[in-house]
C-alpha cells in the first residue's frame, strides 16, 4: 500500500530523483509496485517507486526530479520491455526478473549521463 508524501520528503530521502512522465514506463516497471504518491490541487500528481540504492523513479502527470530521460532512451528500454511482457513462453517469475534487470540497466545507463 502507497503512502501519501511530499516532494520535498523525497528529495530528502533520495540521493538520485529520475523523473519520467505518465506512463512513459509502464512496461518497465509492470512488476514493481510504487511505494508513494504525491497530490496536487488537482488531484494524484505522482507515484514514486523506491528502486534501491537511492534511486526512485516518479512518473506521473506532474512527475519531479534532476534527471531526465531522453524520449528516445526512455522508447528503447520500453521496447524491449514489452517484448519481455508481452512473450507468453517465459513463466512469470522470469519475466519479472528479467524486467527488473532491465529496469537496472536502465537506471545505471540513465545515471551515468548525469
Amino acid at each position: 500500500m502507497k503512502f501519501k508524501t511530499t516532494q520535498k520528503a523525497i528529495k530528502a530521502n533520495y540521493n538520485t530523483i529520475i523523473c519520467v512522465p505518465y506512463c512513459g514506463l509502464q512496461n518497465l516497471l509492470n512488476y514493481e509496485s510504487p511505494v508513494a504518491y504525491t497530490e496536487r490541487r488537482e488531484g494524484w500528481a505522482a507515484d514514486i517507486y523506491d528502486m534501491g540504492g537511492g534511486v526512485a523513479i516518479v512518473t506521473g502527470y506532474a512527475p519531479f526530479g534532476s534527471v531526465r530521460p531522453s524520449y528516445e532512451l526512455r522508447e528503447r528500454y520500453e521496447t524491449g520491455a514489452e517484448k519481455i511482457r508481452y512473450n507468453y513462453s517465459l513463466a512469470w517469475e522470469e519475466q519479472r526478473e528479467q524486467l527488473k534487470q532491465l529496469a537496472r540497466a536502465f537506471i545505471e545507463e540513465v545515471t551515468r549521463h548525469e
